[in-house]
Formats: C-alpha cells, sequence, structure tokens
C-alpha cells in the first residue's frame, strides 16, 4: 500500500506539474496573441489615420474641381444653339428636370414647352372616358399609345388642339409653357423609381418614333442618382443619351451632343464616354463615331 501511495502521490504531482506549466504556456501564448493583435491594431489605425488623410484631400480636390466646372461651364455652351426651338417631354413625374431650360437659355436656345406624363396617362379606362367626354372617336389602336402620338405630332409642330386642352385639363399631362410654336428638337427625359417597361414601351417609343418620322432631333436625358435607369432602353431604340443631366458635366455633354456630336455619355454603365470630343469638328466626330460603330 504504502508503494501504491507513493506512485498514486508522484503521479499526482506530475500531472498538476504538467497542468501548471500548460496553463502557463497557455497565458504566454495568450499575451503574446495579445500583444500581436495591439500592435496589429495600431497598424491599422495608423492606416486608416492615413486614408482619411487621403480622402480629405481628394474631396477638397475635387470640390475645387466642381467649383471650376460650376463657374466656367456656361461659357463652353454659349450660345451654341442660336434660334433652336426645344421641347422636353417627362415621360413620369418621378424626377423633375425644369432645370434644364436654364441650360437651353444659356446655349441661345428657346424652350417652348415642357410636358409632364403624369400616371393616369396609362390608365385605358380612364383615357377612353375622356374621349367620351369631348365626343372625339375611339382609335382601333392602343389608346395610350395612339394619344401619345397625338400629343408629341402637336408638340413638334406646335399646334395644340381639344384633346390636348382636355388632357391638361383632366390631369393626364402637364404643360409648362405654349404650344404654340414648332420644335426643332425633343429632349425626352426619363428615369423613375421603379421598373417601368411597359411605360416606356407604350410612351417613349412613341415620342421617340414620331420625332424621327417628323426628321426632329431627339435626345434621352435622365439624373444620376435615377433609380431605375431608362439608358438602357432609350440605346436600343439608337437615339442620344445624357445619364448625368443634372451636373454640370452632363449639362455640358447635353447643348455638345445636340449641337451634332451624337453618342452615349456620362458615368452610367450604358455609357460610352464621358463627355463629347471637342477636338474634332462636328460632322467629323459624327462620321467617326458612325465608322466605329
Amino acid at each position: 500500500m504504502l508503494v501504491i501511495s507513493i506512485f498514486a502521490a508522484l503521479g499526482i504531482g506530475i500531472y498538476i506539474g504538467f497542468t501548471l506549466d500548460a496553463q502557463s504556456l497557455i497565458v504566454e501564448q495568450r499575451e503574446d496573441i495579445v500583444s500581436e493583435i495591439e500592435e496589429r491594431f495600431d497598424f491599422l489605425t495608423s492606416e486608416n489615420e492615413k486614408l482619411k488623410g487621403t480622402i480629405e484631400s481628394i474631396s477638397v480636390s475635387n470640390e475645387n474641381y466642381e467649383h471650376f466646372i460650376q463657374s466656367t461651364y456656361e461659357e463652353i455652351i454659349k450660345s451654341r444653339l442660336l434660334g433652336m426651338n426645344v421641347a422636353i417631354i417627362e415621360t413620369n413625374s418621378d424626377y423633375m428636370h425644369s432645370g434644364t431650360g436654364r441650360v437651353l437659355d444659356v446655349a441661345g436656345a428657346n424652350l417652348t414647352s415642357l410636358v409632364t406624363i403624369a400616371d393616369k396617362f396609362m390608365d385605358d379606362q380612364m383615357m377612353r372616358a375622356l374621349y367620351n367626354k369631348i365626343g372625339v372617336s375611339l382609335p382601333e389602336a392602343d389608346i395610350v399609345e395612339y394619344t401619345m402620338k397625338i400629343v408629341t405630332e402637336c408638340i413638334i409642330d406646335g399646334n395644340s388642339n381639344e384633346l390636348i386642352s382636355e388632357l391638361s385639363n383632366e390631369g393626364f399631362i402637364q404643360i409648362a409653357g405654349l404650344i404654340n410654336n414648332p420644335v426643332d428638337y425633343i429632349i425626352i427625359a426619363g428615369g423613375s423609381l421603379s421598373e417601368e417597361d411597359e411605360r416606356i414601351d407604350k410612351i417613349d417609343r412613341t415620342i421617340v418614333r414620331v420625332s424621327r418620322e417628323k426628321n426632329v432631333g431627339i435626345i434621352g436625358v435622365e439624373k444620376l442618382d435615377a433609380i431605375y435607369s431608362y439608358m438602357g432602353r432609350y440605346k436600343e431604340l439608337n437615339i442620344s443619351t445624357i445619364d448625368n443631366i443634372d451636373t454640370a458635366m452632363g449639362k455640358v455633354s447635353l447643348i455638345l451632343a445636340m449641337e451634332g456630336r451624337p453618342g452615349h455619355y456620362g458615368v452610367k454603365e450604358t455609357a460610352e464616354e464621358l463627355v463629347p470630343t471637342l477636338e474634332l469638328p462636328i460632322v467629323q466626330s459624327y462620321e467617326e463615331r458612325q465608322n466605329n460603330d
């Protein structure tokens, strides 16, 4: 028994000693890990401060560039569209584009009207009720597309009629300005808060088709922050596009494109160039793009 007790005591002692050594090793490892983490944290903190400094420097530079562009872009576009009559058609009421009128004014163009297509324009039943009210025969074709065709023709020709008046009175469209002068160019303003494929097919596509039939220039625009972009669909319709019309860069691109430099300009994935190329004469710029296509 004595021998057994001695060996048991030795075993317990060895176990306790091993356990203490293991605990000491674990503590040391933990201290090493903590020390390494602290060093890494200090490094990341230092790097973060450097990045903050870089970002602040870039922000200041961007603000300076933006200030320069805002201060000078009007000189670039001044009087480039002298005497041109232009109408803007907002194909929905999600985003306002009234500020584009100021840009056209600087370029020497005359904004004859800004027409906004309300949501109820897409309601077949409400549109039929309006036709019946004013005693106009219902078309055999899709009534929304047919009505948009009439509206576009009236805007381009500068001739209003009873249907236009009633559409305005009943809130199907809103008109700023007067439909009383023929226009040389249509700016179709898209971009929406949600997907609008049916609306584009019936409204935007019709505007493009009628403009082409009447040999009137047309360009599609939208704001930089438009949630649902129309630019891809406009490209499919083969019209020029500006995807950042609410920026100084986009305003310059609009005027230069309308002057005779067709293309897809802006910063979204559908854009092909940031801004039109000024180095080339207008005709050469157009021919070069055609060759590239």
